[in-house]
């Protein structure tokens, strides 16, 4: 856990846990440095998609013609309706949320402050879970959602009206268990899909490694904190390196919460555009991932409309 050498502007943290990383070491005004700025990256990331869903929206929408993001060729498609799209940007927009609730939990450790990064969790995972029941089974009949905004009313009052152990485990069980689920019906995405669209393929195989690689340095900074990162090392090696770096050398100086927060923006990033691509498809659409800002973030377009007998689920 982490340590606090001051109170800091917050006061003492209230907060359920306090994870690896020295409180206000680098800012009088913000606990965890580290663990809250890392947390920009769920926000570039959630608001860019939803910046360049409302473009392929309108784009759409224009007289039944689609054009790639880049403006370079239109496509039309008599006959084939314009897509909604809003709940994929909704989905996309929860994990926003994510991020403006992680920064102000690390920067203030103080309890209901972690409940706007805990909750906006739950929030994002279910509208994933009905983005991907929408595509996988067909549109769900009205109690549908009201059944998931209820279990999403009921975690918020478990999770919010406890403390402790019992607050941390309560919250990591229920958004644990529904993640879980979620995963699993990406991954019947990625089994139907990646035989005929290469980029399902890339970006979920990516997206996956991304978000183990978040889910193992989690494990670590949460388990072993103070851990020596040289203790495999010969005694006198380990002197050597402590004189010549003047450090402790143990996991907390990794700042592995930073890093999970950096992994699992692109990773969430990459599986909730697989849900997006699949969603197209089942709506008669062919879409396919341009990369944009200088080649690094994939972005949804089209290219035109299927065949409607290939829009149909291979379960």
């Amino acid at each position: 856990m982490g340590i606090s050498n001051s109170d800091g502007y917050w006061g003492p943290p209230t907060s359920s846990i306090d994870w690896c990383e020295e409180n206000y070491v680098v800012s009088y005004y913000i606990a965890e440095f580290f663990n809250s700025f890392s947390s920009f990256a769920m926000i570039l990331l959630g608001e860019a998609a939803c910046y360049s869903i409302g473009r392929l929206q309108s784009s759409m929408a224009s007289s039944g013609t689609t054009s790639s993001s880049g403006g370079s060729s239109s496509h039309t498609t008599p006959g084939v309706a314009a897509p909604s799209l809003f709940r994929f940007k909704l989905a996309f927009r929860t994990i926003t949320v994510v991020g403006i609730g992680s920064f102000l939990f690390h920067a203030t450790l103080l309890h209901h402050m972690q409940m706007l990064d805990e909750l906006p969790m739950l929030y994002s995972v279910l509208a994933l879970f009905f983005c991907l029941i929408e595509s996988r089974f067909g549109p769900q009949p009205a109690w549908f959602p009201i059944l998931l905004t209820v279990h999403g009313m009921l975690v918020t009052f478990l999770v919010a009206f406890t403390e402790g152990n019992t607050q941390f485990y309560s919250f990591h069980v229920t958004f644990g268990s529904l993640e879980f689920v979620t995963l699993y019906l990406v991954y019947r995405v990625y089994r139907a899909r990646k035989a005929e669209y290469p980029d399902v393929k890339q970006a979920f195989e990516v997206g996956i490694g991304l978000y183990a690689l978040a889910i193992a340095v989690w494990m670590i900074d949460l388990n072993f904190c103070e851990a020596p990162l040289l203790a495999w090392l010969p005694q006198g090696l380990q002197m050597q390196i402590r004189d010549a770096t003047s450090g402790r050398w143990i996991v907390m100086d990794l700042y592995l919460h930073a890093w999970w927060h950096t992994f699992v923006s692109m990773g969430l990033y990459l599986l909730s555009t697989v849900i997006m691509l699949d969603g197209l498809i089942v709506q008669g659409w062919k879409p396919k991932i341009e990369m944009k800002a200088g080649g690094w973030l994939p972005m949804v377009t089209v290219v035109g409309a299927i065949d409607k007998t290939a829009s149909k689920k291979n379960e």
